[in-house]
C-alpha cells in the first residue's frame, strides 16, 4: 500500500535552489526545515544531525545540501560529510571534486585540514569520500572516524550527515551512536507505508533519536489538498514534525 497517491513529479534532483532571497521566507519549503532545524538546535544538543531515507532516491542528498546552503545564509558554521560510502553524491550537488577524503583520512595519507572543502557556498564546508571504501563498518567504528567527527562537533554549528538509506545498507547502526539525533526523509508519493515503518522501527530498535520527519519531491501544482495551502515554490516540502508525533503525522499523511 502506497503512502501517498502516485503523482509524477517535474522536479529536478541535484540542484541547489536555495539563495539570499528565498532563504529569508519562512513559508517555504527549504525554509521551513532550516528553521525547524535551528529550532531543534536551540539549546546546542543537536548539532550532529544524520540524514536517512528508507530507500534510494528519496531526495536525501539534494535535501541535505540545500539544507546546509540555507543555514550557511543564517550565518551558522556548516560542515557536510557525505557517509553514503556506497554512492556518494553530495560533491556533485554542491560541484565540487570527490578525491581527498574520509579514505585518505582513516589511511593517515591527509590531515583533517586537508580533506575539509571549501564550496563556493557561505559558510559551507564539504568531507567527501574520497576513494572508494570496502569496509564501511571498520571506518565508522574506528576511534580515529569518531574522533574527527568530535573535532567538527567543536568547530562547526552544525555537522551534517549523509547517510546511506536504512532498508538497503545497515551503516546507519554506528553512525547513530556519534550523531546527536536523526532527520527522516519521506519522498512524497513513492515511499510506501511499510518501508517507512520498518526503517523508522529498525532506527529506534538501534537506540536513534529521531528528530523529525520531512517531505521531498512534493510537487504542489498538481495536488489541491491541504498540503499545497502553503507557497512552496522550491520544487520541495518539508514538513518536519516533532519526533512525538511523528507516527501519527505518517499515519494520517
Amino acid at each position: 500500500m502506497k503512502l501517498f497517491r502516485k503523482k509524477k513529479n517535474n522536479f529536478e534532483t541535484g540542484k541547489i535552489v536555495v539563495n539570499e532571497e528565498n532563504n529569508l521566507l519562512s513559508t517555504g519549503g527549504h525554509g521551513r526545515l532550516k528553521d525547524n532545524i535551528l529550532y531543534l538546535n536551540a539549546d546546542g544538543k543537536n548539532k550532529v544531525i544524520q540524514v536517512e531515507s528508507s530507500v534510494q532516491s528519496e531526495g536525501k542528498t539534494t535535501a541535505i545540501c540545500n539544507l546546509a546552503v540555507s543555514l550557511g545564509l543564517t550565518s551558522k558554521k556548516v560542515v557536510l560529510v557525505d557517509l553514503d560510502f556506497h554512492r556518494p553524491r553530495v560533491h556533485r550537488t554542491l560541484e565540487i571534486e570527490r578525491e581527498n577524503g574520509i579514505a585518505e583520512y582513516m589511511l593517515g595519507s591527509l590531515d583533517k585540514k586537508d580533506i575539509i572543502k571549501k564550496t563556493k557556498y557561505n559558510n559551507v564546508d564539504v568531507i567527501t569520500r574520497g576513494a572508494e571504501i570496502y569496509n564501511a563498518t571498520l571506518v565508522l567504528m574506528s576511534d580515529k572516524f569518531k574522533d574527527l567527527i568530535k573535532q567538527l562537533r567543536e568547530e562547526y554549528d552544525f555537522v551534517l550527515l549523509d547517510c546511506p538509506p536504512v532498508l538497503q545498507v545497515s551503516d546507519y547502526i554506528h553512525i547513530c551512536k556519534i550523531s546527536d539525533g536523526v532527520l527522516f526523509l519521506v519522498a512524497y508519493a513513492s515511499t510506501t507505508k511499510a518501508q517507512v515503518s520498518a526503517a523508522i522501527k529498525e532506527l529506534r530498535n538501534n537506540g536513534a533519536n529521531i528528530l523529525g520527519t520531512a517531505f521531498t519531491l512534493y510537487d504542489k501544482k498538481k495536488d489541491n489538498s491541504h498540503y499545497a495551502s502553503g507557497h512552496y515554490g522550491y520544487g520541495y516540502h518539508y514538513g518536519c514534525h516533532a519526533k512525538d508525533d511523528e507516527e501519527d503525522s505518517i499515519e494520517k499523511a
